[in-house]
């Protein structure tokens, strides 16, 4: 099911479709403790393989919103993917979903390495890396945050991020529960 939404045809030289002016969200209504299930249920058996625990909060059970289910998805899962790369064994990765108001909250928290206090604004710049000495064949392309925070500026929504070092990273989505028109 994730495996979907990565998107295979070209836009344009460097730009996803996520990030394209182009793209257009098909809203539906979306029940968030599945998709954050979903999420979970995807990346278990790897998470497990390196002893970590993967979480849903309760709470989201009931929570609905008007969102494009693939790019919210999508961006979920770049954030579940990022925490396992960066939490060691041992570490938990939760997940977390409330009512703010008229929006929807999704936090991804982690207990892993954390993010330097210097980096932390540039996180969500298209080819950021944290540790540019990564490969990409090691540590991807640093694209994974630009594209959550484009997703989020489509959904008129916004994106943002505290970490700590030695104790993890949290992650938290606010998007409008309604369509937007």
């Amino acid at each position: 099911m994730l495996r979907a939404l990565i998107c295979h045809k070209p836009v344009s030289p460097g730009v996803t479709c996520a990030e394209s002016p182009l793209t257009e969200l098909h809203r539906e209504n979306v029940n968030i403790a599945q998709l954050l299930t979903a999420v979970r249920d995807y990346y278990e058996a790897s998470a497990a393989d390196t002893g970590m625990t993967l979480v849903v909060n309760d709470g989201a059970e009931l929570l609905c919103a008007e969102l494009d289910r693939s790019l919210t998805l999508r961006a979920v899962s770049n954030l579940v993917s990022n925490a396992i790369a960066h939490t060691p064994p041992g570490g938990t990765v939760t997940m977390a979903a409330a009512n703010e108001d008229a929006a929807i909250r999704i936090e991804v928290s982690d207990t892993g390495v954390g993010i330097p206090a210097e980096a932390l604004t540039r996180v969500f710049d298209r080819f950021f890396r944290v540790d540019p000495s990564r490969s990409q064949s090691s540590g991807g392309t640093g694209l994974g945050q630009a594209i959550v925070q484009s997703i989020l500026t489509l959904h008129g929504g916004s994106a943002e991020i505290t970490s700590q070092l030695g104790r993890g990273t949290r992650v938290t989505l606010r998007m409008p529960a309604l369509a937007t028109r």
